[in-house]
């Protein structure tokens, strides 16, 4: 039981990772139990979800710009 039991630190690292790449199936049980225990992991969970959820749709919208008007300005200000 204490290898499924994580601290908070560590659970909080589990998280961050999972943003990356995808958790073994040891990480996921162990970030599932410690999050259905722990309403302080469980609320930083949801609030780092939808601070990558955001910042994924501000960036996303930043790609559809035109910057071209932008570079010419820019490369006529260096010459």
């Amino acid at each position: 039981m204490n290898k499924l039991m994580l601290s908070c630190l560590k659970a909080t690292e589990l998280m961050e990772r999972k943003q990356l790449r995808p958790l073994s199936f040891m990480e996921n049980m162990q970030l599932h139990l410690h999050t259905t225990v722990c309403s302080g992991c469980r609320n930083y969970l949801k609030q780092t979800a939808l601070i990558n959820k955001l910042l994924d749709k501000n960036f996303n919208s930043l790609k559809e710009t035109d910057t071209t008007n932008l570079e010419e300005k820019i490369l006529s200000k260096c010459v």
